[in-house]
């Protein structure tokens, strides 16, 4: 006696519940076609203090043959209702304008002193032809897919080549407005500029006039670096404001020394030994290029 009074109990608070709910459907019922998506909103009434179990929502997959749930979301509560929107997808095609339904389905209860389930009613929507109206056998026999169109090749080959050409155009200035070519500078300095002027003369013997105007180009280009005429006591002053050459401090020095003796000390002092190569090294320190 004792258990059924106590079902009896929960089976009349479950009617008292079902009682208070009100489910109302909507959604647009018109427009439809093949591979289109429908949203159907549930929007439930609660009593206070219950939920709708989202263990209960429709579950993503097939309903139908020509009807699939592609997502059921639960979404968050308002103050006495909750909505669940549950989105399907059509995989049906009609020759004429046709009443389609959605299936029903429950929701689960929770709270409020017990548990139930909430009836969702099937509602029906229209699914509008996306065919002619009048089909003969030969329309609806299934056809082979249509032979891939040939796409001529000069135009593809011609575009490949003209953005080659403008890739390496591009390159070509990024190359020499940086100052990356050797064989083209963007802006040289005087010490490029006094080795372009020897360059071609480094592969022999230079003679004893060619070696004078070399050490005094040489002097010109280091006295426009430094931005003053360089002595030995203010060479160091050309390291300052030129600290690319900071690398090459101790060969140039030596050069330094040794043509200053030749010119402005004994006339016996000895010229000074591989100033093509240095000339060259300061140009590459110049220009930036790594050495």
């Amino acid at each position: 006696m004792t258990r059924l009074a106590a079902c009896g109990l929960l089976l009349a608070a479950s009617a008292a519940i079902a009682g208070e709910l009100q489910v109302h459907v909507s959604l647009r019922d018109t427009g439809y076609m093949l591979g289109d998506l429908l949203d159907e909103r549930v929007v439930v009434s609660l009593p206070d203090g219950a939920t709708i179990d989202p263990q209960s929502l429709p579950l993503p997959g097939r309903v139908a043959p020509w009807l699939e749930v592609r997502r059921a979301t639960l979404e968050p509560a308002r103050a006495g209702s909750a909505t669940v929107v549950v989105t399907y997808q059509i995989f049906a095609e009609a020759e004429q304008a046709t009443q389609a339904p959605l299936p029903g389905f429950s929701l689960r209860l929770r709270g409020a002193g017990g548990t139930g389930d909430i009836a969702v009613p099937s509602r029906a929507f229209l699914l509008s032809p996306g065919l002619p109206e009048t089909l003969g056998d030969k329309d609806r026999e299934l056809r082979p897919s249509p032979v891939p169109a040939r796409v001529a090749e000069t135009g593809a080959v011609g575009g490949l080549v003209a953005s080659l050409a403008v890739a390496l155009v591009a390159i070509g200035y990024l190359l020499w407005r940086h100052d990356r070519l050797p064989f083209l500078p963007y802006a040289p300095g005087p010490l490029l500029r006094a080795w372009r002027s020897w360059r071609r003369r480094a592969a022999r013997r230079l003679t004893g006039e060619e070696e004078t105007a070399l050490l005094r180009d040489l002097h010109g280009a280091l006295n426009q670096s430094a931005g003053e005429t360089l002595y030995p006591s203010t060479l160091p002053r050309l390291f300052e404001r030129a600290p690319y050459l900071a690398p090459l401090r101790g060969e140039i020095e030596r050069v330094f020394a040794a043509s200053w003796q030749r010119f402005y000390g004994r006339a016996d002092a000895p010229a000074p030994t591989n100033v093509l190569a240095t000339l060259r090294s300061a140009a590459d320190r110049e220009r930036g290029v790594p050495c």
